[in-house]
């Protein structure tokens, strides 16, 4: 699978054959609006299949901090904020990129 990267101007001129490459072809196109902005153009479905993955690894870290706290590993803590205690466990909170 090839990843093209186009700047913004080109990807958006060639934007309805990009989509149908993603969509159809799997395969994703990094564009660029500078060098500390970049996107990556994918299908919804591997869109939806990314946040299944993160999902699962957020609901896997969260059982294994309550089972090291059944085993006696860690301490019962209390937290403020829930971003607090997504930062504890070393997850991202809610609505913030991975």
């Amino acid at each position: 699978m090839t990843n093209e990267t186009l700047g913004i101007v080109e990807a958006r001129r060639r934007l309805g054959p990009l989509v149908a490459r993603a969509v159809h072809g799997r395969q994703p196109t990094t564009i660029t609006r500078s060098e500390e902005e970049r996107a990556v153009l994918i299908s919804e479905k591997e869109y939806e299949e990314l946040l299944r993955a993160r999902e699962e690894l957020e609901v896997g870290r969260i059982r294994e901090a309550i089972a090291a706290r059944e085993r006696g590993e860690s301490r019962m803590h209390g937290y403020e904020t829930r971003d607090e205690l997504y930062a504890d466990l070393g997850l991202p909170a809610p609505g913030e990129p991975s």
